[in-house]
């Protein structure tokens, strides 16, 4: 039967262990509850566990982590899947101590934080964004210093990475396309489209629904293309130059059926 030597106590739900000369995180209900460092646990048969295995820099960050920091992050963990009611991807207990960590380092440095997508952010990943809202609250209670709101929304790219077992850096790639778009269309139409927050929010929901189809290898029927190309061609110009940019950064084919949809939310920008 292995052996872990508890090494660090993460949470109630998490613990830092060592067997033999492996480190590891090791996940589970109540795992942590009541145990302290030096403790052997041998009985995890009653327990659903999972391990996250540790190169020498996250060894190094969970020794020397402020304690605060490290207890927040994993509150902020299990209060996200207590409200997703679902469970995180594991790597997310790493992802997330060593952004926090970084993240206050430059604070109390007076280095600012800024974050261009946090609208972005806060349509597409609707969930997380609240979530997140709360863990910036929690990291200011018990941290007792002021962190920007554009924290919110690195945090709700760990929080999504970690529900959909993708990177939070595909969730950035994702909201900065969105933005760039967004800033291509204002600037060929020549408006500010956040000015009316119905009409920007109705077309950054297309544009999600697209990028979604697009990275799943979807896509939609327009029986219409033909008349919406010949009656909306100025219009259709900027969709099909939206299609590539998409294709440029997605590296995946944008069709036809879909430059047309994107078409007519440009022709209704461009009539009000």
């Amino acid at each position: 039967m292995s052996k872990y030597l508890v090494k660090k106590v993460l949470s109630n739900n998490a613990v830092f262990v060592s067997e033999g000369e492996k480190d590891y995180i090791l996940l589970g209900k109540g795992i942590g509850f009541s145990k302290k460092k030096g403790m052997l646990l041998e009985q995890l048969d009653n327990v659903e566990n999972t391990f996250v295995a540790l190169t020498d820099e996250d060894k190094n960050l969970i020794y020397n982590v402020d304690k605060d920091i490290l207890e927040t992050a994993e509150q902020i963990i299990d209060m996200a899947s207590n409200e997703l009611k679902e469970d995180l991807n594991p790597y997310i207990h790493i992802g997330l101590i060593d952004h926090i960590n970084f993240a206050i380092k430059r604070l109390k440095e007076g280095i600012e934080i800024v974050n261009p997508f946090l609208l972005e952010t806060k349509l597409m990943y609707t969930k997380e964004y609240n979530i997140a809202s709360k863990a910036v609250d929690m990291l200011k209670e018990k941290l007792n210093i002021e962190i920007p709101d554009a924290e919110i929304g690195f945090i709700a790219f760990h929080i999504h990475g970690g529900r959909s077992n993708t990177s939070k850096t595909s969730a950035l790639k994702n909201t900065k396309l969105v933005n760039m778009i967004v800033e291509y269309v204002e600037k060929k139409l020549k408006m500010d489209m956040r000015k009316d927050l119905m009409i920007y929010n109705r077309f950054v929901y297309h544009l999600v629904a697209l990028i979604d189809r697009v990275n799943n290898g979807k896509t939609v029927v327009n029986n219409s293309l033909d008349t919406i190309k010949k009656e909306f061609f100025f219009e259709y110009k900027i969709a099909y130059d939206i299609s590539k940019i998409i294709q440029n950064e997605l590296r995946k084919e944008v069709s036809q059926d879909e430059v047309g949809y994107i078409t007519l939310h440009i022709y209704k920008l461009n009539s009000l």
